[in-house]
């Protein structure tokens, strides 16, 4: 006699274990289990960044013997227009994509396509495609400049501190520079991981003695739509703590039996 309980019973727990079987666990920039036809949420990043999704490649159900094993590539197959996608390496450990926004891209939710697959289903482990979700806002770097105003001598270096902070789950690299002063073209480079602050120092010299309006900018190299500009001012003038202090950069010339007396007052000036 036909047993259809007993069928119906093993059919579900097939079906069961086929969902267990067409699930992968991401690494990066989020953890997460996503099935087979799942989403998942990226966060969010500017234009022109890229976002990386980072997929564990080893599974632990189902396969050629029901035990799992290991899936050998991931590839976007689908990005919005102007977006660019970047496969993962064959045999990676972990399975690493990128998804790249238009550098003009405007605000908004995206999403792409990913396919994990075992190579030439040599391990039965079939294919999984997921969706990634990316929302994209130029809204996503501040900057904060301090102080607004210094007052420095002739050749001494104004410095600025520049904090920046990454809103974002992408990481990216800013480029701070400054306008408004002649002949002086100097950049810093800074690397902001996903979701960091960073403060550096910048720092602008001139030797006539006046007042100076300089702009720092703050630029994504990834888009120029990522930008901040902080106007601030410094003024070059020649008085005697400004000497002792210039004796740290080396600028003024002293007898030999005086270098210890002025290395002192040096010294001393960086407490004022």
């Amino acid at each position: 006699m036909y047993d259809f309980k007993g069928f119906l019973f093993f059919s579900l727990i097939a079906l069961l274990a086929t969902q267990v079987l067409f699930a992968i666990q991401t690494i990066e920039p989020v953890a997460a289990e996503v099935a087979n036809g799942g989403t998942i949420d990226l966060g969010v990043m500017g234009p022109g960044q890229t976002i990386p999704l980072v997929i564990h490649p080893i599974v632990y159900n189902g396969g050629k013997f029901g035990k799992g094993g290991r899936y050998d590539i991931a590839v976007v197959t689908e990005v919005p227009d102007g977006w660019k996608g970047e496969n993962s390496k064959l045999y990676g450990n972990p399975l690493q994509v990128g998804i790249s926004a238009a550098k003009n891209a405007p605000d908004g939710t995206y999403y792409a396509k990913v396919v994990v697959s075992d190579e030439n289903d040599g391990e039965l482990l079939g294919n999984i495609t997921i969706t990634a979700k990316v929302r994209i806002t130029r809204d996503i770097m501040e900057s904060r400049v301090a102080p607004k105003t210094a007052s420095v001598g002739p050749g001494q270096p104004a410095k600025f501190l520049i904090t920046i902070r990454n809103k974002g789950t992408a990481a990216d690299l800013y480029v701070v520079s400054s306008e408004g002063v002649k002949k002086w073209a100097f950049k810093k480079y800074v690397h902001m991981p996903p979701l960091s602050t960073k403060t550096i120092a910048y720092e602008v010299t001139e030797n006539e003695e006046e007042s100076y309006y300089p702009t720092i900018k703050v630029v994504s190299n990834s888009s120029a739509v990522i930008s901040a500009e902080h106007n601030v001012s410094f003024t070059v003038s020649s008085n005697l703590l400004y000497d002792y202090k210039a004796t740290n950069y080396g600028v003024l010339i002293f007898p030999t039996f005086e270098l210890p007396i002025f290395g002192l007052a040096g010294l001393l000036s960086n407490l004022y």
